[in-house]
């Protein structure tokens, strides 16, 4: 039940926000959800735990969005950007000051980077920033795409490499690194008027790397159902994100 909980929290935002939030912002009931179940479980994943007062912010997130586009919106979803970007900074610090140069650290650190950057294209989104001058529609999209695209696909390339280090893994591991910049940098030169050549090769790229994500998650499941059926005691069922239940 206690696992349910935000899913059916989230199903009680989309009631109080109505048929027309839905149909018009959807994206942003999908930060939401984020917010709400998709965070936590990826930061317990990631063996970096939220504090407590971390759901009074993501409710704050929550009021933001039911209020919007009134002018304070972006006040009731502030706070959210505290418990996003204070794990950033502190990951990165200690990747520079202990040398903890291993790519999974790296990749670590970058999911905690998107989830900062998601949380605060969403206070842009409510407080009606628009960065470069992006329509409202594309700074609601990048704060879902950080949350979802960046964070949780950074999560799983974690699991990955706990679970099945290798050769692939490691080039998921570095293509998670640079897909989301890449996808970032595309859309930006597409916005200042370059060629939206570089902006589509960066989209197919992300999309080749969102699949061979798929392909080693498939390959894990097996090995998994193998290990199930034969009793196998091997590395594979022992890692850190299997003991968080992934």
């Amino acid at each position: 039940m206690k696992k349910l909980l935000p899913t059916l929290v989230w199903l009680v935002f989309l009631g109080l926000a109505g048929e027309g939030f839905v149909q018009n912002h959807w994206e942003g009931a999908l930060v939401v959800f984020a917010a709400l179940a998709l965070v936590p479980m990826g930061l317990a994943l990631l063996d970096r735990q939220q504090p407590g007062w971390y759901w009074l912010t993501a409710a704050g997130l929550c009021a933001g969005y039911l209020v919007f586009p009134n002018p304070t919106a972006a006040l009731w979803a502030l706070p959210y950007l505290l418990p996003a970007m204070w794990p950033a900074v502190r990951e990165l610090a200690d990747l520079l000051v202990f040398k903890k140069f291993e790519l999974q650290n790296w990749v670590r650190a970058a999911a905690l980077a998107y989830w900062a950057t998601g949380a605060a294209w969403a206070v842009f989104f409510l407080g009606n920033i628009r960065p470069l001058g992006f329509d409202a529609v594309i700074v609601g999209l990048t704060a879902a795409h950080f949350h979802v695209a960046g964070f949780v696909l950074a999560v799983v390339v974690y699991c990955l490499l706990s679970e099945i280090p290798g050769a692939t893994s490691r080039v998921l591991g570095w293509g998670v690194l640079a897909g989301m910049p890449v996808v970032a940098a595309g859309i930006t030169a597409t916005k200042l008027g370059y060629s939206p050549v570089f902006e589509w090769a960066a989209a197919l790229g992300f999309v080749a790397l969102a699949l061979g994500v798929v392909g080693q998650q498939i390959k894990l499941a097996f090995q998994k159902n193998t290990r199930l059926r034969y009793g196998y005691s091997g590395s594979v069922a022992q890692g850190a994100c299997s003991q968080a239940g992934y």
